[in-house]
């Protein structure tokens, strides 16, 4: 949602935000209607984009760490979110990326565990970094 909401910053900035889950096209179509986002999902149901981006598969203390739950938690009630059911391997990690248009990746931050995501504003940081 976080993203979503700073769709518009990122387009002023020269960029253009796309989602990649794990996912049917279906179960792709259906997440942008309950989340309501305005944003492209792409369906990689093989998880060859998150192989290829070097993503970590969780193990327990990856996601099950006191500190992950609580980081977890917090942001939950903060972005007045609850986690939904996981389609796909539930134990893989994502992560975010910054590619110009001719293929090179100019930033990357792939998640150490299940609580560890990049901001919106480093996501930004990186792309204006990119586009200057």
């Amino acid at each position: 949602m976080q993203l979503h909401r700073a769709r518009g910053q990122f387009e002023e900035s020269g960029g253009r935000l796309v989602l990649i889950g794990q996912a049917t096209p279906r179960h792709a179509a259906h997440f942008r209607r309950r989340q309501g986002i305005q944003l492209p999902v792409l369906a990689d149901e093989d998880r060859i984009s998150y192989r290829a981006a070097g993503a970590k598969v969780a193990g327990v203390l990856d996601l099950w760490h006191p500190k992950v739950v609580a980081k977890g938690a917090v942001t939950g009630l903060r972005e007045k979110t609850v986690q939904g059911r996981t389609i796909g391997d539930t134990n893989q990690l994502g992560g975010a990326m910054v590619i110009r248009s001719d293929g090179k990746v100019t930033w990357s931050h792939m998640s150490s565990d299940a609580g560890d995501n990049a901001s919106p504003e480093d996501i930004l940081a990186a792309l204006r970094a990119a586009v200057a």
